[in-house]
Order: C-alpha cells, then structure tokens, then sequence
C-alpha cells in the first residue's frame, strides 16, 4: 500500500476514534457528570475502592481525581471511609443515593453498548477485540522506544 493509501486509512481510523471518543463523553454529560466523575462512579461500582487503584485504570491524575471525589461526595453519590488499620488512606464506596444513580444512570451506558454489540457477528466481536489490542500494544511500543531513543 502506497503512504498515501496509509495516510489516507490512519486519518480515517482518527476520526472513527474520535466519533466513538464524543459518543462516550456524551453519556457522563447526559447525567450531569464530569468524565472523571462518571468513570470513578462505574469504578467504585464495579469494586475499585482507592483513588490510586481508580488513577491507575483511568489515567486521570490525582488532582483531576480528587477534584472529582469532592463533587461526588458534595453530590452526595459516594463516601470516603479509612481503612480501620490505616487512617490516612481512605476507601471509596456509593452511598444508598449513589448505588441508585449509577443504576439508573450510568448502567445505562452498558445496555446502550450491550444492544450495539449484539449488531455485531462474533467474528466482529473478535475482529475488533484482536485489531485493537493489537493496535494499543503497537502504539505503547512505538511510545516505548521513543522514550529510549530521547
């Protein structure tokens, strides 16, 4: 394939990405969130219970992440706890207000890429699942050896 083919699919490839990119950022909008707020609140759900542990999965930094645990707590959606044998690290966990809102709004999300999946033949599924994997660990190793070459 000659570099203009190349250029050609890679800047259609971009802007596939970013069109999946705006849909996700529509769904913490549509319930009134930050993108660091509605992905620390499916985190908690799903039983990441440290702002370090939801950081390493999200690679949102500390100060992004704290700033979104006050709204949450200010929202009154999650609570912070210490841990009985460490009193300055703390656990996250949704209160009775939180657990519903994530249900009713966040989950929501879910079932939207749930139904869109199901459009999709298994060998689609597993197309898509193989090429990115392939396509991130492609990226992080082009990454990698820029690191070493500067």
């Amino acid at each position: 394939m000659c570099n203009s083919d190349n250029a050609k699919t890679l800047a259609a490839f971009r802007e596939a990405t970013r069109e999946l990119d705006s849909i996700y950022a529509l769904f913490p909008k549509s319930c009134e969130l930050s993108e660091p707020e509605y992905w620390s609140l499916l985190l908690i759900y799903e039983g990441f219970v440290t702002q370090s542990q939801i950081s390493e999965q999200l690679y949102f930094s500390r100060q992004t992440l704290n700033s979104a645990f006050k709204q949450l707590r200010k929202k009154g959606l999650v609570k912070l706890q210490p841990y009985e044998d460490n009193q300055r690290s703390k656990q996250a966990f949704l209160t009775e207000s939180g657990k519903e809102f994530v249900k009713k709004n966040v989950l929501q999300m879910h079932k939207i890429e749930e139904k869109a999946w199901r459009g999709m033949s298994k060998e689609e599924h597993a197309a898509l699942i193989e090429l990115t994997q392939k396509f991130t660990k492609l990226i992080l190793n082009q990454l990698n050896t820029s690191k070493s070459d500067n």
